[in-house]
């Protein structure tokens, strides 16, 4: 990725770890719902559409490899999520729903506007109003 992303004149930054304190399960679950079950979800639906759809053959050949293991992040979130849910109160449950509606509702807000078409064309990107589509057909069927 940082060798697409020099290509086209971006300079990505050095990832940095910030540690992090000992948090409860609940957190944990929510946390894992927000950014497992409903971020890494959708990032992977979207990297198999630009696995198929990117115009620029190196993004495509990046993103086919991308997409499998966004999917494993997805289904590994998915099945900490059932993990967690069967040890935490059914109170703390519906309040890790709740986080994971509200990302849904954000994340529908949030693609909306899409990227540049040029962008688009060449990782093969949906537009808005497919972003939107493919958003909301997953996550009524995952609940």
């Amino acid at each position: 990725m940082t060798r697409l992303a020099r290509r086209r004149g971006a300079r990505p930054a050095e990832a940095r770890v910030v540690r992090q304190p000992t948090r409860d399960l609940e957190t944990i679950a929510a946390e894992n719902g927000v950014e497992g079950c409903v971020r890494e979800t959708f990032a992977a639906l979207v990297a198999c559409r630009q696995a198929l759809a990117a115009e620029d053959l190196a993004v495509r050949r990046a993103m086919k490899g991308i997409a499998v293991d966004e999917t494993r992040h997805a289904a590994l979130s998915w099945a900490v999520d059932a993990w967690a849910g069967a040890r935490l109160s059914s109170a703390a449950r519906r309040r890790t729903r709740e986080a994971r509606r509200a990302t849904v509702e954000a994340l529908l807000r949030e693609i909306t506007a899409g990227e540049p078409a040029d962008l688009r064309a060449a990782a093969g990107l949906p537009d808005g109003d497919e972003a939107v589509l493919l958003a909301s057909a997953i996550f009524s069927e995952l609940g």
